[in-house]
This record gives structure tokens, sequence and C-alpha cells, in this order.
């Protein structure tokens, strides 16, 4: 627990799982958000719990490309989506991705709508409802544009994501997705490095990827692809300074993609 003098509490937590870090229960409704590996994390989060005997249903209120499409045991396209098929699909696979209509010149699927997210919930009540609610162009960072993130109102959880492979790196397009939002939020100059203060600072911020979480959503920040730093300082400072705001609940140094998908958590 943070204590009067703002200390923290420091887990070294290799054995848990991603859906344990995170504190994912059944019939949370999940939203992830910003850049550093998203789908990655939304993909293993259903895989985890159907292993564990529950329910997910992956979606996007953005859009999803189709070789994230491909990932998923099933999927459901939102044209055909019943609570019938939804819960047939549910039934044989215990995961599936439900997805809005899709190009065929690029085979991108668009997101689903707040009307189909709520049916969703109602036909699926014991499932985790997971949402990739924005998106950051492969990039490991990023700031939102004021009409994002695309976080339905029935969300529970909001997570915050950044790729610790940014820090160290510059301010700019080729490592941050609307970086002169980044710029904006902080005062730092475009091609200034990426520090812990700064991705601390964006992700803190309720303008940044604090965007548009509901009230009475909990706030937890995973600190992706920990693995690829030679030394972790960086991502334990950010998330120190994380933790210190009494929004966000706890930060996670994870691995969404490796065998072990959880380093270290934060919690006050």
């Amino acid at each position: 627990m943070l204590a009067a003098d703002g200390a923290f509490s420091l887990s070294v937590a290799a054995t848990l799982t991603l859906v344990e870090a995170l504190g994912i229960d059944a019939g949370d409704m999940v939203a992830l958000v910003g850049g550093g590996g998203k789908t990655t994390a939304m993909f293993r989060l259903a895989r985890e719990l159907a292993e564990g005997g529950g329910l997910a249903l992956t979606t996007s209120t953005t859009h999803i490309f189709a070789g994230q499409i491909a990932l998923a045991p099933a999927h459901v396209r939102a044209a055909d989506a019943t609570r019938e098929r939804v819960a047939a699909a549910l039934d044989a696979h215990r995961h599936a991705l439900i997805i809005g209509a899709t190009d065929p010149a690029t085979g991108r699927a668009a997101g689903i709508s707040p009307d189909l997210f709520r049916d969703l919930r109602a036909w699926c009540p014991r499932a985790c409802l997971l949402n990739e609610a924005d998106g950051s162009r492969g990039r490991g960072f990023k700031a939102p544009a004021p009409h994002e993130p695309a976080i339905p109102p029935e969300t529970t959880l909001v997570v915050p994501v950044v790729g610790a492979d940014v820090l160290g790196q510059t301010l700019d397009a080729e490592h941050v997705h609307r970086p002169e939002q980044v710029a904006r939020l902080t005062g730092a100059p475009l091609g200034s490095p990426i520090t812990p203060e700064l991705v601390a600072r964006v992700v803190a911020d309720p303008a940044g990827g604090r965007q548009n979480v509901p009230v009475g959503a909990r706030v937890v920040v995973l600190i992706n692809k920990v693995e690829m730093l030679g030394d972790r300082g960086p991502a334990r400072e950010a998330a120190e300074r994380l933790i210190r705001e009494p929004a966000i609940a706890s930060v996670v140094l994870g691995a969404a993609a490796g065998d072990k998908p959880v380093l270290e958590v934060f919690t006050r």
C-alpha cells in the first residue's frame, strides 16, 4: 500500500497470469488503449481466460486487421451476431471474436457499434468482454486525439498499454503515434528523448491515457515488452511515477507475448 511518505509496494510476479495481475473477473468489461501490444495482450487475456475455464469475447470499437482476426479460434460478424450464434461460438471454443464489416480489399474489419457491445453484455453476462478501444499504427506509445478512445460507458476496467521499448527513443512519428499530442500534453519538444517521466505524465493525464475512462472504472497500466530491455530501471521508474496517481490502481510490468507475461506489479 502507498504510505504517507509516498511509498509503494512492488511484487515480483513471474508466476502470475496476466488475468490475475490485471485483476480481471468473470463478467468484466475491459478496454485496452494506447500502444505497444494491445492486440497481443487482448488475445493473451482471452487465451488465459479460456484455459482457466472462463469465457472471453474479444472485439474492437475501432478496427482490427485480417492477421489479427486469424488469432481467434472463432469469429462472428456483427451483421450475423445473434444471441444464439455468439453463444454457440463460446460453447465450442470458450473464446470468440466479434468483428464489424470487413473491407474485401484489405481484410480489415470495422469496429462494432455501441448497441452491439451492449447486446453482447446482455447475451453473455458470464463472459469477460475484451475491447481494443483505439489504434496506434504499430507504435509503442501515443496520446489520444480528442475523438478517442472509443470506450463504452459500461466498461469496468481500462488498461492503458505502453511498449517499454519506446523508452529512450525519440519523440517523433517513427516511435510515437501522434507525437504532437504528446508534446502538447507535456511541453516536451518534438525530437526530445522519451523519458520515464514523459511516459508517466502522458499515461496518467485525464487527456492522455485516462481520456474517456468511465466513472467508476478501474485503471491498471500495462508497461509491455519489458523483456526487450537490458535494464528494467527506466520501466520501473515510469511505474513508480504512475502509481503515485490516485486514479491508477496498479501498474504491471509485463511481456504479453512471452512465456511469463507478468514480471513485476506495483501497487499502493
